[in-house]
């Protein structure tokens, strides 16, 4: 049973009359359903809604009908009110429909419904009544009816043919479009039979094609007797439930014209086609996007690739060199809407992608009352005729085995990159000699150096851009010209790029192949502006960088000559400096900032020459990378520091630990793991008591080759840490790639700290270290300031002259024997010692 709210009215308490109004108000605006009782006079005994049932709104003043005619659509109010009062003046029931203006402005349309109530004395007191809310029905009908209104309106205005068959395909309904094409008035053709005004010889397949929805050509009898062709398109209109046939509808019209045309086009690409078959080139057409649209058969008997595996293609699409030179003559012409003739350009084939053929090609743009349409012309393959040609000239500007530019041939490319260059742009010249070629020829024989000789060329192409030259001079002396937009930036970085690739072994009959190679850099213009002098100053670099031992570049400088002599004696220095026991490791203690307990050392490598005295790390170190020293000295450093650890462990008792640095150039080579290994073998040194230090610079030359690195070196049980963290350039990109344990603070973030009174980024670096599970120790810890600081972090270890300086051997050993042999003191206290012990 429906609930509703009712407005009692109460003679004895009434609001304010605005107050009623607003609540008719809220049910003009809102109420979906509306009860009232009314007497005869119009006044309301109560009016309410079901969608405001629970609401209260108190007792409210005397309402009236012609209140509520206040929200009646002013075009309805007169109708309303008149056909309500007559119908109370008459007692009986009435019905009617209006429009409600809401608050908002939307309209609303009701049904209201009233009938009197009669009491004993069959009187009529009141009126009962109800409004609907019945807007959506409204209308949906008045869609409806002008949805009806727009398809008859259609329908008679069309110019297509629109008809309706029944059953048995007699005509019900024909439309006045049928007068224009056919001559018939629409009650001419009405009763008729459908199939006696079609042509006899296309009932059949006009049977056959109804079946199928589609459009069909059929002949239609005009009214003068002729026979039209139409394009009719029909419908069968098929009963719900029995799928019973009632009726067509079909949509038709006149198409002569077209089918004509068409005929005549099939009569002339019949003669077209047996023209083109007769010549030895083949015909193409686009369309207005390019896209080819026709080929004719001569293509197939020229290149065997059918027509059909190119339509729809475009020439981009099977230049096998997109920047070809005829290729972009072809296209420039197209953008420009002009005729091509004789363009020559490689071609791949569909069918084999390996098969490289060269076309000459011409073209004409096609235009349709002047509007481009596209492109037809002429192809023929011409590629016996190119490899003639090119191999002519190949005999004279290329070197016979590696195929790269000969000498004559560099020299006019280099002429002419120089006679071209953009203004601001750098031009490098690189002079590559491979450092063990002749012992490969000894070795192997001749036949073995071609192959590696082959297998330079090959590498040396992969590294250089497609507008750059590789050239082989004779020998094994090769030549790099390469644009460099950023000068020496660009050019050391391309000199890396080749010195990584020739490093790589070469397998020869079975044997792996040192490939290394040593390379002068000469840069235009501040070392040469000619060919010659270019190519001289590069040389001279070559030989300065063959004199540190070769597999290495050098960039050719003024002062070469005296620089280059002072650099050969330190290089012959260094070569002898493990067997004069010149080298020594220091080493500089760690300590645990909570506990002020040493950990452990770090390894740190000095070299005291004789003459030249101690020689600083920042010089040394990269020597021995660029002579190949390296990988020995940082060999003879592991053995040296895990063998004076493990002593030291054996000795107090402890488990100290051990971290040893590593170069670039140590991550690349893969003896790496092997000497790790022998180390910790030959000192017994556990290898969870081994750290090795790993700088970002040389994490990030290679992140392939240094993430399975570290792989393998993790396996072994040692721990990884990152020295210098945030000095180098990849900072944090790296840290979830590789299997790291610890990130040591660079020493720049606290003396930064104490410059600019802000501590924010060091302490950020040690949360953000802590957050990935890595543990922290900060170097260059020197003065109280940096120890207070870091006493308020999460910091682990601490290392610096704050500790101790690096100590030689003996002094280290003592340094941990006041520490171990004492009791637990302050870290100030031990600082003091260890200052003292220095």
């Amino acid at each position: 049973m429906e609930k509703y709210l009712v407005l009692p009215v109460s003679p004895s308490r009434q609001p304010a009359r605005s107050s009623s109004i607003g609540i008719l108000r809220q049910l003009a605006d809102g109420a979906g359903v509306i009860v009232w009782e009314a007497k005869i006079d119009g006044s309301y005994l109560y009016i309410g809604s079901a969608a405001q049932f629970g609401a209260s709104f108190g007792e409210v003043p005397e309402l009236a009908i012609s209140d509520w005619l206040a929200f009646v659509h002013p075009d309805d109010a007169d109708r309303v009110e008149r056909s309500a009062f007559q119908a109370r003046q008459e007692r009986r029931e009435y019905q009617i429909q209006y429009r409600i203006l809401c608050s908002d402005g939307v309209v609303r349309w009701i049904t209201e419904a009233a009938a009197p109530r009669f009491g004993p004395d069959s009187a009529s007191d009141t009126y009962v009544g109800t409004c609907f809310d019945i807007s959506d029905s409204h209308e949906a009908r008045a869609r409806l009816v002008r949805s009806e209104m727009e398809h008859r309106l259609l329908t008679e205005n069309a110019r297509d043919m629109i008809s309706h068959t029944d059953a048995n395909d007699i005509y019900v309904y024909v439309s006045p479009s049928h007068k224009d094409t056919l001559g018939y008035e629409a009650h001419e053709l009405l009763g008729t039979r459908l199939y006696d005004h079609i042509h006899p010889d296309d009932l059949a397949p006009r049977r056959e094609q109804t079946k199928r929805r589609g459009l069909l050509h059929i002949r239609f009898r005009h009214k003068n007797g002729s026979w039209i062709w139409l394009g009719a398109t029909t419908r069968t209109l098929r009963d719900p439930v029995t799928n019973a046939k009632l009726g067509t509808v079909s949509i038709a019209r006149d198409v002569t014209a077209q089918i004509e045309a068409k005929r005549e086009l099939e009569r002339r690409e019949e003669r077209f086609r047996s023209l083109i078959s007769l010549s030895s080139d083949w015909y193409w057409e686009t369309d207005a996007d390019l896209r080819f649209t026709f080929f004719s058969d001569g293509i197939y008997q020229k290149l065997r690739v059918k027509p059909e595996q190119l339509l729809g293609s475009n020439f981009r699409e099977h230049a096998q060199d997109p920047h070809a030179p005829g290729l972009l003559i072809c296209l420039e012409s197209i953008r420009e809407l002009r005729s091509f003739h004789d363009v020559i350009f490689p071609a791949a084939s569909p069918a084999d992608p390996e098969l490289v053929r060269f076309l000459r090609i011409s073209g004409e743009p096609v235009f349709d009352n002047g509007t481009f349409r596209g492109y037809r012309g002429v192809s023929r393959d011409v590629t016996r005729e190119v490899r003639t040609s090119r191999a002519l000239e190949r005999l004279a500007t290329r070197d016979i085995l590696t195929e790269l530019p000969n000498r004559a041939l560099l020299q006019t490319t280099l002429r002419r990159r120089l006679d071209s260059r953009e203004a601001g742009v750098s031009l490098a010249v690189f002079f590559i000699d491979l450092d063990n070629f002749k012992e490969v020829n000894d070795s192997f024989g001749h036949a073995a150096g071609d192959l590696m000789l082959k297998e330079i060329a090959l590498r040396l192409n992969r590294c250089v851009g497609s507008g750059d030259t590789v050239a082989r001079l004779g020998g094994d002396e090769f030549v790099v010209v390469a644009e460099c937009l950023n000068g020496e930036v660009s050019a050391r970085r391309l000199a890396e790029m080749l010195t990584r690739s020739l490093d790589q072994p070469i397998l020869i009959k079975g044997h792996e192949v040192n490939a290394s190679a040593s390379i002068g850099i000469s840069m235009y213009p501040q070392d040469g502006d000619t060919s010659d002098s270019l190519l001289q100053s590069a040389d001279t670099a070559l030989y300065r960088a063959k004199a540190f031992g070769g597999g290495t570049y050098r960039f050719f400088t003024a002062d070469m000559g005296a620089a280059s002599r002072s650099r050969i004696l330190m290089q012959s220095a260094l070569r002898h400096a493990v067997a004069r026991n010149e080298l020594l490791v220091y080493y500089q203690p760690r300590v645990h900032l909570k506990s002020n307990t040493i950990t452990g050392m770090e390894a740190l490598l000095r070299w005291v020459h004789p003459e030249l005295g101690a020689v600083s790390p920042s010089d040394f170190i990269p020597l021995a990378e660029e002579i190949g020293l390296i990988d020995e000295i940082g060999e003879w450093v592991l053995r040296r520091a895990t063998m004076q650890t493990q002593q030291w462990s054996r000795r107090f008792g402890r488990p100290l630990k051990i971290s040893v640095n590593l170069s670039a150039r140590q991550i690349r080579t893969s003896a790496l793991v092997n000497s790790v290994t022998e180390a910790l073998h030959a000192s017994g040194l556990p290898s969870s008591q081994l750290e090795l230090e790993l700088t970002e610079s040389a994490l990030m030359e290679d992140t392939d080759i240094a993430a399975g690195l570290l792989k393998e070196l993790k396996s072994l049980g040692l721990r990884l840490s990152v020295d210098d963290f945030g000095t180098g350039y990849s900072s944090l990109a790296y840290l979830g790639r590789f299997p790291l344990d610890s990130l040591k603070l660079d020493r720049s973030f606290l003396a930064q700290a104490v410059k600019d009174g802000s501590w924010k980024l060091a302490e950020a670096v040690i949360n953000l270290a802590h957050t990935l599970d890595l543990s922290v120790v900060a170097e260059g810890v020197e003065n109280e300031e940096h120890l207070a600081f870091l006493r308020t972090t999460a910091c682990d270890e601490i290392q610096g002259t704050c500790i101790s300086e690096p100590l030689a051997q003996q002094d280290a050993e003592r340094l941990l024997e006041n520490a171990f042999r004492q009791p637990p003191r302050r870290q100030e206290a031990f600082a003091r010692r260890s200052s003292e012990s220095r």
